[in-house]
């Protein structure tokens, strides 16, 4: 949740050459090797101006045989767990020697002896940060703005990426939402929110080994999601019988005081963040990217009593450098002597909820599900119908996007509002 600021940006001569005032380099060394590489790989390729592919940059780096193979093809098994996860186990083991293939390789870039494992790591980092965590419109190539990002951490600094990460969902899930016509005009990592998705709805069958990592790779097996048919999955998420309300909580006997005065458990600290009212941030070369961020919408996850939620008065958006540095040090604001109530796990979080909220969620919500499953789940563009007391009007929704990210869109205003 905290660490340095991501930010994604090719850095200048002077920033990878240059140094503080305490002789500390801007950029670890691996920066420049990184963008060398980079440069090697586009110079062979008859167009100069092309984007290196991933493909191109794991062959550059990867001398070593293939450890992990692909999957067989996925079938669908209903109400079967899968026998095999084909997952790798997450242990990483003892680094040998290096290979003669990857010595000639350190040596066309003249890398020293000392840098040759924290290039190598980061070398592996750019890939990730492309792939896996905040993957750009050209989603099958490498980002030289991640280099930055890589080389820091890389060299052992720690850098906060749950922020972005969110605020890149956040936006590219408002993109969806607002475009006639769906297209990839903002990719995000939806790997997160199948995570989500089999955290809080039990959509995946979770993995029986006992893996090394984040709470995530739980639901990480070949063949672990549950299969659903379109109307199936639609009652699911609008039922809301199998929800997991209080998946994410600390869990605790009884409520304790939280008091930031910077002693706390680093996963206490996080915690106290995520309940915080806050601006995403998300820095992107010379402009932030703004989401908020509204805990109380859907505090029950945190074991609050749920009630109407307010409307915000300044829905900011976009920001300039120094007003999204300034959002982002109040996200992680630490030490601020603020005293929070955590609540312990209620007894049936579904009805933590007032009178008042579930008259509200009635209002807004009436039958729209129910009245148009049909033409939520078609494939086709679909005129649906929405009905109010004081007027019907008709609206033309385009559904051609994909199934999962229509659960997920349905599944986060049922999960944030639904009583």
């Amino acid at each position: 949740m905290t660490g340095c600021l991501y930010d994604e940006v090719v850095p200048s001569a002077l920033e990878l050459t240059g140094a503080d005032e305490k002789g500390g380099r801007f950029i670890p060394r691996s920066g420049k090797y990184l963008l060398y590489a980079y440069h090697l790989l586009q110079g062979a390729d008859d167009d100069r101006c092309s984007n290196v592919s991933i493909d191109k940059w794991v062959k550059f780096w990867s001398k070593k045989a293939i450890k992990y193979h692909l999957p067989p093809p996925r079938t669908e098994k209903k109400m079967v767990w899968p026998k095999s996860t084909h997952n790798p186990v997450g242990d990483i083991t003892t680094h040998k020697r290096w290979s003669t293939a990857e010595e000639v390789l350190f040596e066309k870039l003249c890398i020293e002896g000392n840098f040759k494992e924290e290039v190598y790591l980061a070398a592996y980092l750019a890939c990730w940060l492309c792939t896996f965590i905040l993957p750009g419109k050209d989603f099958n190539s490498i980002h030289p703005s991640t280099f930055k990002m890589a080389s820091m951490m890389a060299s052992g600094r720690r850098v906060s990426l749950a922020i972005p990460i969110l605020a890149s969902i956040y936006e590219g899930l408002n993109t969806i939402a607002t475009y006639s016509r769906p297209a990839r005009t903002s990719p995000f990592s939806v790997h997160f929110v199948y995570a989500w998705l089999a955290s809080y709805f039990k959509t995946h069958y979770p993995v029986w080994q006992r893996l090394h990592g984040p709470k995530m790779t739980r639901f990480s097996s070949e063949g672990g999601a549950k299969y659903y048919d379109p109307q199936e999955a639609r009652k699911r998420i609008h039922k809301a019988e199998f929800v997991s309300w209080a998946c994410n909580m600390i869990v605790t006997n009884r409520p304790f005081k939280f008091i930031d005065n910077g002693d706390a458990e680093e996963l206490d600290h996080d915690y106290f963040i995520a309940i915080l009212s806050s601006y995403l941030t998300l820095c992107q070369g010379d402009k932030f990217i703004i989401e908020p961020y509204n805990p109380h919408r859907f505090g029950r996850q945190f074991g609050y009593f749920q009630d109407v939620p307010g409307i915000l008065k300044y829905d900011t958006r976009s920001a300039s450098l120094e007003e999204g540095l300034y959002y982002w040090r109040l996200c992680v604001l630490s030490k601020s002597s603020s005293k929070a109530w955590l609540p312990g796990l209620p007894t049936n979080t579904k009805k933590f909820c007032s009178e008042a909220y579930k008259t509200w969620w009635a209002k807004v919500h009436g039958t729209f599900l129910d009245d148009n499953i049909a033409y939520l789940i078609s494939p086709k563009p679909t005129k649906i119908t929405i009905k109010s007391k004081k007027k019907m009007r008709t609206s033309k929704l385009m559904v051609r996007t994909t199934l999962h990210m229509c659960q997920f869109l349905l599944l986060w205003s049922s999960l944030i509002l639904k009583p």
